[in-house]
């Protein structure tokens, strides 16, 4: 946050007697449900997940863009104020030393000093040029950014509770747009809050403000959840106003007394001069927390993390197959054609093709009599020359992907059992 006079920190502001909102269970804040998710759960929803899946998987793109499974790059990018960009700047170099890393992935800070919500907030913002500079500088275009961690504040707040959260609400929200406006390729976006402010001794942004922009993240992400259109990320919804939103590491705790987890913070890991900007160690407690959320959200894991670091055709496990289609290229063939999953997950992709009578899948209830069309396939799409079927039949097709990192599905029912799980399970085998 932004530039004022600023006296030592405070050192003797060692808690603040609030509960960190991961931590407040059923309990309430000022009448404010916690949890970081709806229901007071720290738990993101498991359907946001398969909707982001669905829409918004990350995959290599060129400059312009458009899917490269040979040359392509993700970027991975930061978006706010000073403590934002000392944070991830610490973070950047830890990321690119991990042996575990997507070599594909390019990590830019884009974050800047003295930009706060209220500045960025303006589609106009100064700061957005910069943003398009460092990219470049990086070498990578605003077409190839896919993934964005947000956190920002206001400078100096003075309003009541919940009138402070609100107002930075809005603001998120109008950044998240912003974000969907001028990089269109963003899948997801992951939000969070600030660390502790009690040995602040400036205005800028101390406690309890500093807490209470948890509920700005917090409300954000539940608009998403809840349907409203001014954060649509899903086409079959409405307009696209928005990329996906979710938590990234939750970073406050009260002061010297550990949350759930062990967080704590110290008055060392703020810089003596504010209180609120964070230390050499501050930085690297973010950076940590950042770098261990990356690593083990299912929805980073699969383009963050090389699943096969010695396959150099391989960084990640094959998911279900999307957008099967059937087409007649000429009398007596059928073409089954699907979307390449080189661009998500690597070009070493291959792929298996079963098919069966819709006849026999209805009588049995599922695919015990299901044929291998075609195995180890390079990729999309093949032919099925097979004479076709009788009058008043039809042909069913399923297309799973496989790799180093293991053999993908044929996809999900959402049926308890599913009938797909003996075929993914390999009853009947293909190959």
């Amino acid at each position: 946050p932004a530039h004022e006079k600023a006296f030592a920190s405070n050192c003797a502001g060692t808690s603040v007697g609030k509960i960190p909102i991961n931590d407040l269970g059923a309990g309430t804040y000022q009448g404010q449900q916690g949890g970081l998710y709806p229901g007071s759960s720290n738990l993101r929803p498991a359907s946001h997940d398969r909707d982001l899946d669905r829409v918004g998987r990350v995959m290599l793109l060129d400059a312009q863009g458009q899917p490269d499974a040979l040359n392509g790059r993700i970027v991975l990018m930061s978006v706010g104020m000073s403590n934002t960009t000392q944070e991830f700047s610490t973070f950047k170099p830890k990321a690119d030393a991990d042996p575990l890393k997507n070599s594909s992935l390019i990590i830019v800070d884009a974050a800047q000093g003295g930009q706060d919500a209220a500045t960025i907030s303006n589609p106009n913002a100064a700061y957005w040029t910069n943003v398009d500079q460092k990219l470049a500088a990086a070498g990578v275009t605003p077409a190839q950014v896919q993934a964005v961690w947000l956190k920002e504040a206001r400078a100096g707040p003075t309003e009541a509770f919940p009138g402070d959260a609100t107002i930075l609400r809005d603001q998120l929200r109008s950044i998240v747009q912003i974000i969907h406006s001028r990089y269109p390729n963003t899948r997801s976006v992951y939000l969070s809050s600030r660390t502790y402010a009690g040995y602040a001794t400036s205005s800028l942004n101390p406690e309890p403000y500093a807490y209470q922009s948890a509920f700005s993240a917090k409300w954000l992400i539940e608009e998403q959840l809840t349907g409203s259109p001014a954060v649509n990320f899903d086409p079959l919804r409405g307009p696209v106003m928005a990329p996906w939103l979710a938590w990234g590491s939750y970073l406050w705790a009260d002061g010297l007394t550990p949350r759930s987890d062990g967080l704590t913070w110290e008055c060392t890991d703020f810089v003596t001069t504010d209180g609120t900007h964070p230390s050499t160690s501050g930085r690297n407690k973010v950076a940590d927390a950042l770098l261990a959320f990356f690593k083990s959200d299912p929805t980073t894991i699969p383009w963050f993390v090389d699943c096969a670091l010695p396959d150099p055709g391989t960084f990640a496990a094959a998911p279900e197959v999307h957008g099967v289609r059937l087409g007649v290229p000429q009398a007596g063939s059928v073409e089954v054609s699907w979307e390449s999953l080189d661009p998500v997950v690597g070009p070493s992709a291959v792929y298996d093709v079963v098919s069966g009578l819709v006849s026999e899948l209805r009588a049995d209830a599922g695919f015990s009599r299901a044929s291998c069309l075609v195995t180890n396939l390079a990729d999309t799409p093949t032919v099925d020359a097979r004479p076709g079927p009788g009058l008043g039949e039809a042909f069913y097709y399923l297309v799973r992907g496989s790799n180093s990192c293991g053999t993908g599905t044929y996809g999900d029912s959402s049926l308890t059992p599913d009938p797909r799980d003996l075929l993914d399970a390999g009853t009947p085998s293909c190959p």
